[in-house]
Parts: structure tokens; sequence; C-alpha cells
């Protein structure tokens, strides 16, 4: 078993090749390994289908079978923590998707991996109203704000968010919005995942603090006022320093 290239081998072989090419490390004795084989490669959907729930459900159970080991072969696991698996799952749908399956895809893949980010994120603590009272209105003006580590904010070019959340949360099927730019903010402010859409005014605020421009130069870019600064403030999507 030690021999070298087993591991290469025995890899290879369970990614879908001959079980004969690992013969010699085993004295010849195959039985067990196609059953062994067929385990992982059950294991494997089963994780995918786990970190990508809305897509599942929208693809349906045999296709998305199908996608998964063929997503597996190419992109077997590095990481011992199988809730990060699938981080190229939604490129690779661009590419391999059967036909028929909905175009939108791959979008609804990019939230679920945002949903799982921000469930994995490191913890921090956020920054309150409170924390902000008695602040110079002018020092605050100046400062720059971190956003919290497990904000996410993917930009989509049509509406899938209330598509998205119904597969995912209520196994519901409905049609994705328009073709209309769409951000959706996931975090985690405490110990569970929140995600909605932002508007124009709050993404373009967010993205600026994401960039380190200083609290007021943010949002003269954002063309924003206060009251979009303080409903931000409100939801826990900045970290207290």
């Amino acid at each position: 078993m030690r021999d070298a290239g087993f591991h290469d081998q025995f890899a290879a072989m369970l990614r879908g090749g001959e079980v004969q090419t690992v013969a010699r490390f085993t004295g010849g004795n195959l039985t067990g390994l196609p059953v062994y084989r067929n385990s992982v490669v059950r294991a494997a959907i089963d994780v995918l289908g786990d970190n990508y729930p809305a897509v599942r459900a929208m693809s349906g159970d045999g296709n998305f079978a199908a996608l998964a080991k063929a997503y597996w072969t190419a992109h077997p696991p590095r990481d011992g923590v199988m809730a990060r698996y699938g981080s190229g799952f939604a490129d690779f749908m661009t590419v391999h998707a059967p036909p028929g399956m909905p175009s939108i895809l791959p979008d609804i893949a990019r939230l679920d991996r945002a949903w799982s980010e921000a469930h994995l994120a490191a913890n921090a603590a956020t920054l309150s109203p409170g924390d902000l009272a008695g602040i110079d209105p002018d020092r605050l003006a100046a400062r720059s704000l971190r956003l919290h580590p497990s904000v996410r904010l993917p930009l989509f070019r049509r509406a899938v968010h209330a598509c998205w959340a119904a597969a995912r949360f209520e196994g519901r099927m409905i049609p994705a919005g328009p073709v209309a730019d769409e951000t959706v903010l996931v975090w985690r402010p405490h110990h569970e995942v929140r995600h909605r859409t932002l508007e124009p005014v709050e993404a373009a605020l967010l993205n600026q603090l994401a960039a380190g421009a200083a609290l007021a130069l943010a949002a003269e870019r954002a063309a924003c006022g206060i009251e979009t600064f303080i409903r931000l403030l409100n939801d826990g999507v900045f970290a207290r320093d």
C-alpha cells in the first residue's frame, strides 16, 4: 500500500477509472472496491446537495446527481471541512450544466455559496448605534467602517433572490424576476444567517465602505442620506473595532 503511485491511482479509480488499475496494490483482491467507489460518489453528491440545496431543488434529484458527480470527478475535495466543498460549482455549471436545466442555476448556486460562506465566516461583534453615540460628527464622518466578516454582496443581472429563497427554504419553484441589477446582502450578524435584497443606494454605500472609503466620502459617492446608513447599522452589517 505504500508503493509509489498508489494514492494517485486509487483516486483515479474512485473518480471513474478502471478498478483493475489498483490490482497490483491489493494483491489482486478487488472485492468491495466498486461498492466503496459508489459510496464515495454518493457521499460527494450528498455533500454538494447539502451545500447547494436551492440548486438541488430547482434541478431535480436526478439532474443534480449527474451534475454533482461530474463536478466531483473534475474537482475532488481538497479540504477536510466538507461544508466548504464546492467553491467552484457555480462556474462549473455555466459550462457543464445539462441541456434543459434552468439558465439561472449558476446564479442560484452563487447565492447558496454566499449563504455557506456567511455561515462559516469568523465571528465578530457587530457595531451598534450605541457604539457611535457621543462621537464627534466630524470624527464619525472621517471614520472608516469595517464590514462584518460574514457579509457577502453578490450582484446579479436579474432578480433571483426571491426565486432562490423559495427553492432553498420552502422547496417552492417560482419564476425569477425581471432582468435588472440586484445586489443581495447575505450575512450573519449573530448566530443565524440572514439575507435580503439591497436597495441600489445601500449596495453603493456598502461597496464604497468595503473599498476603504471614509463614511462621509462613501455616502457622497453613493448619494445616500443618513437614513440609509442607520438602516444598515441596525441590521448589524458593520464590525465593531
